[in-house]
């Protein structure tokens, strides 16, 4: 009997592990769907981002252009594929395969809406002033720090310290990546 009761454990821990994986992979199809939906909506400009080589685009400091990199493309310095966590995926690191900050925040960063799903405005001006609360969110929130996006970015919590939207991605970035993109979302929307 005891052996009988060992193996059932073993087996629900096992069926545990695989709701975990299903719901993972289910948040994911939900992300890949928001991603693909936006983009045949017309919800990105009409401008496609392009992955420009890193100091190679005008205007921009080359710590810059290597955030744009990341912002536009999901890849890190010389092409490398960045990876993120979702939040129902536990410490798992998926592939950001065709998935990146632009294809839901815009090319603009000034995110939108389609449907129920709203994408945040992630401009500097916007970032680094507190709001109030209003629809669609309903709650207030801090203005962000650097500190404090480099946490939403990559724990996935506001600058309130509230839990993002479970859908958005969990960076996993070196911190040179991580600042790279920080200097360049401080352009974004002011150019």
């Amino acid at each position: 009997a005891h052996r009988f009761v060992a193996h059932a454990e073993i087996r629900d821990v096992g069926a545990n592990r695989r709701l975990e994986i299903d719901l993972a992979l289910l948040d994911a199809r939900r992300l890949w769907a928001r991603v693909w939906a936006f983009s045949f909506a017309g919800i990105l400009t009409s401008t496609p981002a392009q992955a420009d080589a890193p100091g190679k685009i005008e205007g921009l400091a080359p710590d810059e252009a290597r955030g744009k990199l990341i912002y536009t493309t999901g890849r890190g310095a010389a092409g490398r594929l960045l990876y993120f966590r979702l939040l129902t995926a536990g410490e798992r690191a998926l592939p950001a395969n065709g998935i990146f900050c632009a294809n839901c925040h815009g090319a603009d960063g000034k995110g939108g809406r389609e449907g129920n799903i709203v994408m945040a405005d992630i401009t500097y001006g916007t970032l680094s002033r507190p709001l109030p609360a209003s629809p669609p969110w309903n709650r207030a929130r801090a203005a962000y720090t650097d500190a404090l996006l480099a946490r939403a970015i990559t724990r996935g919590l506001d600058s309130s310290g509230q839990q993002l939207d479970t859908s958005m991605p969990r960076w996993v970035l070196s911190e040179s990546e991580l600042q790279d993109l920080l200097k360049y979302l401080k352009r974004l929307g002011n150019r």
